[in-house]
């Protein structure tokens, strides 16, 4: 499979019309449609059918066209860094993460674009969605990820990156260290530790099952809730994608699963500077 193949692939679905494609690929119409009839017999079946005057994709055209996007973002956010290390010019990245979100998941993008752009700022703001909304609108953040559930405006974009499922964390020494998986019912009588910047697992645990839970709540981020679980103040849900430091202990959590979509988001129309396009590029490329 060629790259040009998949750009053309991606620009008929846009269009859904073989001479308007080809035409915005700068070749002839012959030449499209054999590199269209190339990558179908790549794949093994028709990726498009023509309907009347109408082209439509079939199901494994519908299929592959996420991937095969993925796969043209990802080399044309390459080229966009490779060409801006030759300049050497310094790019900042300013990233917003939500309540319980880490920057685990997004790291490798992160590193991606570091190491094409030398001298590139980094700078990672945690706060509630509203603060980090408004930091974008401001011009203040680049982007930010945040849960599915807070009230976006309509001028953000917003892509889906990945689902997040809550893990409950236990000091080493806890009753329930010896379960892979835990439930509702095991923590009726313990104490659990509910961040207000934690990811809302626990106060979605209580609305899911209407049980009355022993709740301390915290003003901290889940660094601050980490440290008051190991001193033995209470237990806690947060995200599975969090790293959860030694000597501490982390379990599934099972009936109720409580999971959240976690979106990548910024201004829409706005344009970004090298760091942050390429940046989201990188992240809706990748499948987390």
């Amino acid at each position: 499979m060629e790259l040009g193949q998949v750009r053309y692939f991606v620009t008929l679905c846009r269009t859904l019309n073989f001479t308007r494609a080809a035409e915005q690929c700068n070749v002839t119409q012959p030449a499209f449609t054999r590199a269209i009839q190339r990558l179908e017999e790549e794949f093994g079946g028709p990726l498009l059918f023509r309907e009347r005057n109408l082209t439509q994709l079939t199901e494994l055209g519908r299929s592959v066209r996420p991937h095969l996007e993925a796969m043209l973002q990802a080399s044309e956010a390459a080229s966009a860094l490779a060409a801006a290390k030759r300049t050497g010019v310094p790019e900042h990245l300013k990233i917003g993460l939500g309540p319980g979100i880490g920057a685990a998941a997004i790291a490798g993008a992160v590193r991606e674009v570091s190491s094409a752009l030398p001298g590139l700022k980094i700078h990672f703001e945690e706060s509630a969605p509203a603060s980090l909304i408004d930091a974008m609108l401001t011009d203040m953040l680049d982007c930010a990820l945040l849960p599915d559930d807070c009230d976006l405006p309509e001028r953000l974009n917003r892509w889906t990156l990945y689902e997040d499922q809550a893990v409950l964390v236990l000091p080493p020494d806890h009753r329930l260290q010896g379960q892979d998986t835990v439930t509702a019912r095991d923590i009726m009588d313990e104490t659990i530790l509910l961040g207000e910047r934690c990811g809302g697992f626990a106060q979605k645990l209580g609305q899911t099952t209407g049980f009355s839970l022993r709740l301390q709540r915290c003003n901290g981020a889940a660094a601050q809730i980490l440290d008051l679980v190991s001193a033995g103040l209470g237990i806690a849900l947060l995200s599975n994608r969090l790293r959860i430091p030694a000597p501490l202990l982390s379990r599934a959590f099972d009936e109720p699963v409580l999971a959240r979509n976690i979106l990548l988001t910024a201004v829409a129309g706005r344009p970004q500077n090298l760091a942050a396009a390429n940046f989201i590029k990188l992240c809706r490329a990748q499948r987390f």
